[in-house]
């Protein structure tokens, strides 16, 4: 009986202290917390090192003409009665070729180009056989798409610009899960060059330096959860005080079983 009281004890005292040290702190739930390690630039702004997107296969790209004479001029209108029509001019997809397919003008090769590269390669071919006087030719990307998937919300998401954050992903996600580990963020980006993966801590404002703040097209965003959710506590003091008052309970019953036998 004496080694049951020892062991019953022991597990009681190894109980508490793991509650009270499991209790998920603010601070690993907070975004964006001050970080000595945020650099400004000369003007006291933050550093943004904002990657430059280089188009990649399945891309949708969206291509807008428009000219001072109106839209009944030669390619112009052939361009513009083709192609799936979006706000703000026509959509066309990169080929598994790299290439990309336009009325009378045919392919053009648009993988691994910036957008500033792909508008003057368009430019370049749509001049040929019209007349660059009062024409004004755009090229982007039909907006960003991007996977989250874990703690932070599950879907493919698609935001309207190109820039946008980490920040922005997880708003248009819709979720504030406090078992969210943010502190181990996996971004999975392919480029092409490949496929690469990085972890990035959200909890710090540094992470504003990184070219990984900025969410590319086709990335995977993989929040995994906390530790804590799986011992089952959590912010509110009151779930260690419940989950504590449990285990006392437990273990006072099996001692009062014992030491009536």
């Amino acid at each position: 009986m004496h080694n049951l009281k020892s062991t019953l004890t022991k597990t009681l005292f190894f109980l508490v202290i793991l509650n009270l040290f499991s209790c998920i702190s603010l601070k690993d739930v907070q975004l964006i917390q001050p970080d000595q390690n945020l650099k400004l630039d000369s003007k006291g702004k933050i550093a943004f090192n904002k990657p430059e997107y280089r188009i990649q296969k399945d891309d949708q790209i969206l291509i807008n003409v428009s000219s001072v004479a109106g839209a009944s001029m030669g390619i112009l209108s052939d361009f513009i009665s083709g192609g799936n029509s979006t706000d703000g001019g026509n959509s066309v997809y990169v080929r598994e070729d790299g290439n990309i397919e336009l009325p009378r003008i045919g392919k053009i090769k648009l993988e691994g180009l910036t957008l500033e590269e792909a508008r003057s390669a368009v430019q370049k071919e749509f001049y040929k056989i019209y007349d660059e006087k009062g024409t004004y030719i755009d090229v982007n990307i039909a907006g960003t798409e991007y996977t989250i998937i874990g703690e932070a919300g599950q879907g493919v998401f698609r935001a309207p610009k190109k820039n946008i954050t980490l920040l922005d992903a997880f708003a248009q996600s819709g979720s504030n899960n406090i078992y969210a580990d943010l502190k181990n963020v996996r971004i999975i980006r392919t480029d092409v060059d490949g496929t690469k993966q990085v972890y990035v801590d959200l909890t710090k404002e540094s992470i504003m330096n990184s070219e990984y703040y900025w969410v590319q097209n086709n990335d995977i965003i993989v929040v995994n959860p906390r530790k804590e959710k799986v011992w089952g506590v959590g912010l509110n003091p009151l779930t260690v005080v419940t989950t504590v008052m449990g285990a006392i309970a437990t273990i006072l019953g099996v001692y009062l079983f014992f030491d009536n036998i």
